[in-house]
C-alpha cells in the first residue's frame, strides 16, 4: 500500500515548475468565460437550465412530457443536453403562466411559433378570454364578500364558544347563500 511519503519534495517541485512554465508561456491564453450566447449548442445540463430559468429539474422533465420543451439531445453518458434556447423557452412559459394562461394554452402558442406562424393573435384572444374570466371571478368574489359580511354581522358575538352548533357541520356556514 502506497503512502504519501512515496512522493518526494523534489518530484513536487519539478511538477510545480513545469506547470508554472506552461502558464507563463507567451502564447498561453486563458479560456474565455462562456455566456449563454457564446456557449456551444446543446451543452447545458438539466440542473444548469433549471437554475438559470428559476424552476426545478422535475419541472423541466414535466414540460418535456407535455411537449412544451423539445426532447433534448443526450450525452454519451445519457445526460440531457439543452441549448440556451431552452432557458428562454422556460422563462416564456413561466411568464405566460403568470398572466393566467394554462400550460395547454401556452403549448398552443409555442406550437404556432415552432411551425413558423405568428402567435400574437392567439395570445390576444387568450388574453381577452382570461380578462373576462377574471372580471367574472371578481364579481363573484364581491357577492361572496357582501354575503359573508352580512352573515358575520348577524352572528352572535357573545358566548360563541359555548354555543351548540346546529346543522350537519356548522349552521353558520350552511345558512350562507
Amino acid at each position: 500500500m502506497a503512502n504519501n511519503d512515496d512522493v518526494s519534495d523534489v518530484d513536487l517541485d519539478h511538477c510545480w515548475c513545469s506547470f508554472e512554465r506552461a502558464a507563463n508561456r507567451r502564447d498561453y491564453k486563458a479560456a474565455k468565460k462562456m455566456t449563454l450566447r457564446t456557449r456551444p449548442l446543446n451543452t447545458l445540463k438539466v440542473g444548469q437550465v433549471a437554475a438559470e430559468a428559476g424552476v426545478g429539474v422535475q419541472t423541466l422533465h414535466y414540460y418535456e412530457r407535455l411537449g412544451l420543451l423539445p426532447n433534448p439531445n443526450r450525452s454519451e453518458t445519457n445526460y440531457r443536453l439543452y441549448s440556451p434556447e431552452a432557458i428562454r423557452r422556460v422563462r416564456f412559459i413561466k411568464k405566460a403562466q403568470a398572466l393566467g394562461m394554462t400550460l395547454e394554452e401556452t403549448k398552443q402558442i409555442l406550437d404556432l411559433k415552432d411551425h413558423g406562424r405568428e402567435p400574437c393573435l392567439k395570445v390576444a384572444e387568450l388574453g381577452e378570454k382570461h380578462l373576462q374570466e377574471i372580471d367574472a371571478r371578481l364579481a363573484q368574489l364581491r357577492a361572496y364578500r357582501r354575503a359573508l359580511a352580512q352573515a358575520v354581522g348577524a352572528w352572535p358575538k357573545k358566548n360563541l364558544s359555548a354555543r351548540k352548533c346546529a346543522g350537519e357541520f356548522c349552521d353558520l356556514i350552511e345558512q350562507l347563500p
